[in-house]
């Protein structure tokens, strides 16, 4: 059967972007981004500001981020962590649609005795972070990155299920005992992994707005993406999902018989996370907006093109630019490392890109803004700011 839908590419850029909280309808508040996106990623780098704040400024604004902060903690908390689309934020209520990732992943192959001590530990103390833990192997394994026997253990029990997160701490996760966290009834009555994954699916054609069959199975990283043809197949069936064929896609694409097919085209000026929906998949990125984008703190400074910690730039539904920012607060500053705006662009917009910068420094609490002159829009932009 052919599909019923044709679009462009344009087309199926304003729809993505719509989806994900870019529009005239944008969420204005923490729990409306989630009701977007279904998830935050979490990443520890903090050289501008960590992953899980970003997607939330880059769609309402300056806000506090210790909204999110009092989301994630406490008994029964409307947000809580879980391996989604790798470390993420997640509405608790849909925590029970990873119980099969649990279940299919639940045997003991961490370390019994560490096991028992760190069950016992939080039975008897409440939830605590890996520091928290004292024991001769609560000691790192070789560079900083290594971790330790405790942590790997509590990590392989947090992703199991056995144990769940609390919240953070100065970054460090909280764990917890499922029951010190959770009203028992949220895992009663589980759905099977067949349906969870139907659902997790259509929540990704929901978010994306529109997506290949790899789009919608990277959202929850539900791999391998051949292994979920019946599935898109059934949903197509139920009528949960339509077909799409979108110009100049090789893929046939799925969205939902709820997406806004005719959004009203973005208007604003934002910089976005390196972990944000919009850019997080590099294929999906360059096929939507021809936008080659590549996180360079993984990168040998040698080899880096645009910046340890480059930004994608969203002006008027279209990745324009790369700002790497650092927020120096030992120097109060918000500094601006590089500005690159991409091949083709005719005119830099150089005041709504000042007026933004202004608005982050705002955010960060920072009341100056330094852009050095390094790329092919920084003297532009930094002119702006004499």
């Amino acid at each position: 059967m052919k599909p019923t839908i044709t679009l462009s590419n344009l087309e199926a850029k304003a729809i993505a972007l719509d989806s994900l909280g870019f529009s005239d309808n944008k969420p204005t508040t923490v729990l409306e981004v989630f009701e977007r996106t279904n998830l935050l990623q979490v990443d520890s780098v903090n050289v501008f500001e960590r992953a899980h704040y970003m997607p939330l400024f880059s769609r309402i604004g300056n806000y506090d981020k210790a909204e999110l902060d009092n989301l994630t903690g406490g008994f029964n908390p409307k947000l809580i962590e879980y391996w989604a689309h790798e470390a993420s934020i997640i509405k608790t209520d849909e925590l029970p649609l990873f119980h099969w990732r649990m279940k299919d992943n639940r045997y003991d192959d961490w370390d019994k005795t560490l096991g028992d001590l760190i069950t016992k530990e939080l039975q008897t103390r409440g939830p605590l972070t890996t520091s928290d833990f004292q024991h001769p192997d609560h000691e790192r394994k070789g560079p900083w990155w290594g971790w330790s026997d405790v942590k790997r253990t509590l990590e392989r029990m947090f992703f199991c299920g056995a144990l769940v997160s609390g919240g953070r701490t100065k970054f460090k996760r909280i764990y917890a005992l499922p029951e010190q966290v959770l009203p028992s009834q949220l895992f009663e009555n589980p759905p099977s992994k067949h349906e969870a994954q139907k659902t997790l699916l259509t929540l990704a054609a929901k978010a994306h707005g529109i997506g290949t069959q790899k789009d919608l199975a990277d959202y929850f990283r539900i791999w391998q993406p051949s292994k979920i043809t019946p599935l898109l197949h059934e949903l197509v069936e139920e009528g949960r999902l339509l077909k799409v064929d979108v110009d100049s896609w090789d893929s046939d694409a799925y969205t939902t018989p709820t997406t806004n097919l005719t959004p009203s085209p973005n208007r604003g000026t934002t910089v976005l996370s390196p972990f944000d929906p919009v850019c997080w998949n590099r294929d999906r990125t360059s096929r939507i907006f021809g936008f080659d984008y590549k996180i360079e703190i993984y990168v040998p400074e040698p080899k880096r093109i645009f910046g340890y910690y480059s930004l994608p730039l969203l002006h008027n539904g279209e990745l324009i630019a790369r700002l790497d920012l650092k927020s120096n607060r030992q120097e109060q500053t918000l500094q601006v490392k590089s500005t690159w705006a991409e091949e083709g662009i005719k005119k830099f917009p150089v005041a709504a890109v000042g007026n933004h910068l202004k608005q982050i420094a705002k955010w960060q609490g920072l009341p100056k803004i330094e852009v050095a002159t390094k790329g092919n829009a920084a003297l532009e932009l930094g002119a702006d700011f004499l």
